[in-house]
């Protein structure tokens, strides 16, 4: 290879992308050849190309640059938030608020980066071939005026309006239900690798976003557990039109 060992450790760790000659030479090295073989050096070359979200290095961390990325190649995102609207349902106004209200300081110049950033993510759901969205947010998160009535009702309405969407789905989970679910998380769903690429052990993982840090959950029981947790949060919540419904006059309370 012509390549010393901390360079396959690098890569091993994520920490650098390998060039597709370089794929293309361990695979001869493997014993991998024909199709399988160009398959794998084709997602290679894909992965070299660099995601637009590096331009937002300055301000995004390593920790949530992972989950960007995961983001913008699932198929199916399922997520619950019991504190907050979904990043990507947020209106410019909300997450600027959101981001100055945050329990960890930031100066101005980088909520701004903070909100491009946010409000680029969502071009995901309006992409030639979106994901499906499906979420479950609990009644406080909607009711908190984050930034004030007037910046809450516009993100309501945005909240009713997006659920027009045929991939988007918004489930109110009411006070009514009870204790619902004490934590945010997100399951991201994958879709398969183009043939013969070999079959992937998983193709769902599970995020959890901390003060520092994320959680990557991958092990079967775990995103199983998870996966478990959003059908009952599913089974718990109000239905699509009663979930618009309550929008609706949640909007109309914060404009009197």
């Amino acid at each position: 290879m012509d390549h010393d060992a901390s360079w396959l450790s690098r890569i091993e760790n994520s920490e650098v992308r390998p060039h597709p000659n370089d794929v293309r030479a361990l695979l001869s090295l493997y014993g991998v050849e024909g199709d399988p073989a160009e398959a794998v050096i084709a997602v290679a070359r894909q992965a070299k190309q660099r995601g637009w979200w590096q331009r937002y290095t300055d301000v995004l961390p390593d920790w949530f640059t992972t989950y960007v990325g995961m983001e913008s190649e699932a198929s199916v995102i399922r997520t619950y938030e019991c504190q907050m609207v979904p990043g990507l349902l947020q209106t410019e106004e909300y997450a600027r608020a959101a981001f100055r209200g945050a329990p960890v300081p930031m100066r101005d110049d980088e909520v701004e980066r903070q909100v491009a950033l946010r409000m680029e993510r969502q071009a995901i759901l309006t992409s030639d071939e979106p994901p499906q969205f499906r979420v479950v947010v609990d009644e406080g998160a909607v009711r908190r005026l984050v930034g004030g009535p007037a910046v809450m009702k516009e993100q309501i309405n945005r909240l009713i309006e997006e659920s027009d969407r045929s991939n988007i789905q918004i489930l109110l989970l009411p006070y009514s239900a009870g204790v619902g679910f004490d934590g945010s998380f997100v399951i991201l769903d994958f879709p398969p690798l183009p043939e013969p690429y070999p079959d992937a052990a998983e193709d769902r993982m599970v995020y959890v976003d901390t003060l520092t840090g994320a959680l990557y959950l991958e092990r079967p029981t775990e995103v199983a557990a998870y996966a478990a947790a959003h059908e009952q949060l599913q089974a718990l919540a109000l239905a699509p039109k009663a979930t618009r419904d309550t929008l609706i006059q949640i909007a109309t309370d914060l404009a009197t």
